[in-house]
């Protein structure tokens, strides 16, 4: 009876330490999540996606802009730039961020087309 106790006990702490999520996130230092942005990744406006989705389709790229809209769990956000709004889904992925509707982001991903729509699917995000 020892040992099990001792044994939750371990596993309790080992949960709170570690998360009790499958998310990859940074820290509230970096304010980044996923994988690193380069330092020389241009930004592609919404609107150079959305007006020619398929010449972006498979691309990477980087959107930056202020979220508008968010999952509740934080595995997608709605960008908006001063040409339109991106769909960036980060589910795939496994990268989820903290609630931050208002703030600016810079989100990272591969452009796809889902029945001729485009969208994101982020792999690195950088709250501002």
């Amino acid at each position: 009876m020892k040992y099990i106790t001792l044994g939750l006990v371990v596993l309790a702490v080992t949960a709170v330490l570690v998360g009790c999520g499958a998310k990859t996130g940074g820290t509230a230092r970096s304010n980044a999540y996923g994988k690193a942005i380069p330092v020389d990744m241009a930004v592609t406006t919404a609107r150079e996606i959305l007006t020619t989705p398929q010449a972006w389709e498979g691309k990477d790229v980087l959107v930056a802009g202020k979220i508008t809209s968010e999952c509740p769990s934080g595995g997608w956000i709605w960008v908006q730039d001063s040409t339109g709004q991106v769909y960036v889904n980060m589910h795939p992925t496994n990268v989820f961020i903290p609630q931050a509707v208002g703030k600016n982001v810079r989100a990272m991903g591969k452009v796809v087309l889902e029945s001729g729509q485009p969208s994101v699917v982020g792999y690195g995000l950088e709250l501002k």
